[in-house]
């Protein structure tokens, strides 16, 4: 009898656990696939793919309020939305997330896995908020690099840290700490760190995409056009229908290098 029991014990032991994989997986599986559509999102910047992407997120995150990793995933959406949203004639798109964006971005602040994550989007949707609004930078600024200092010292490896610190480099006035030259150094870090990790990760990686592409427009404004041409190309290699730098930044980097010649 006791050996009959313990047989029943084995076997729903082995039931539960395989209950629970066939659980897991198929969410697992769902958030591969709505990552893979956020890239294409960003390499298409299409609103309505990253939407689709959005809604899974939040699908996901409010289903298990605990699933940090889809909170991060929503307000990465949603800051790319706001940087749509400053475009001229798609200002009731960074108004529609703005709110929502900072505060899913501080719920990530208050946990313990996210915490660094939290803070560098916070950062970036403060820069976006200057953007849209650019006399909010007396007020944004100090507050923007303070959330990127407190993200570095939680996790100096984080290469979105140096992306957004070089963003702001690069976007602010020389008359207000501006500067082509650091924006540049946080660039080639957030690309470095980038390219520590696992191979194919970084490739797949679409904040990998940004660093370069960023680079590639710092050495541009730096007048070292062999080197922008260098990260444009190398961002085509990578993913070879990326619009901004296929249909923009490389066409007209070549037509400048062509009229110098």
């Amino acid at each position: 009898m006791k050996n009959l029991i313990q047989f029943f014990t084995v076997v729903f032991t082995i039931l539960t656990c395989s209950a629970l994989i066939a659980q897991i997986r198929p969410v697992n599986d769902r958030l591969t696939e709505v990552k893979l559509l956020t890239r294409q999102a960003y390499i298409r910047y299409d609103k309505n793919m990253l939407l689709k992407a959005f809604d899974i997120f939040q699908n996901i995150h409010k289903a298990d309020t605990s699933d940090y990793e889809a909170l991060y995933n929503l307000t990465l959406i949603e800051y790319k939305l706001l940087e749509m949203g400053i475009r001229p004639g798609s200002e009731e798109l960074f108004g529609q997330y703005y709110e929502s964006a900072l505060k899913n971005a501080e719920e990530l602040c208050e946990g313990e896995i996210f915490t660094a994550e939290g803070k560098t989007l916070s950062a970036a949707i403060y820069m976006m908020k200057i953007a849209s609004s650019p006399m909010s930078a007396i007020t944004l600024s100090f507050k923007i690099h303070s959330l990127l200092d407190e993200a570095e010292k939680i996790k100096p490896e984080f290469p979105r840290i140096y992306l957004i610190r070089g963003m702001m480099n690069y976007n602010t006035p020389v008359m207000f700490g501006g500067s082509y030259e650091d924006a540049l150094k946080n660039f080639n870090k957030s690309v470095s760190l980038y390219e520590r990790q696992n191979e194919d990760t970084a490739r797949s990686d679409w904040d990998y995409l940004e660093a370069l592409t960023w680079t590639g427009r710092s050495q541009e404004k730096l007048e070292n056009f062999e080197a922008a041409l260098f990260s444009y190309k190398k961002v085509l290699r990578i993913e070879p229908d990326f619009m901004w730098v296929k249909n923009s930044l490389l066409p007209n980097l070549e037509e400048k290098l062509k009229i110098n010649d």
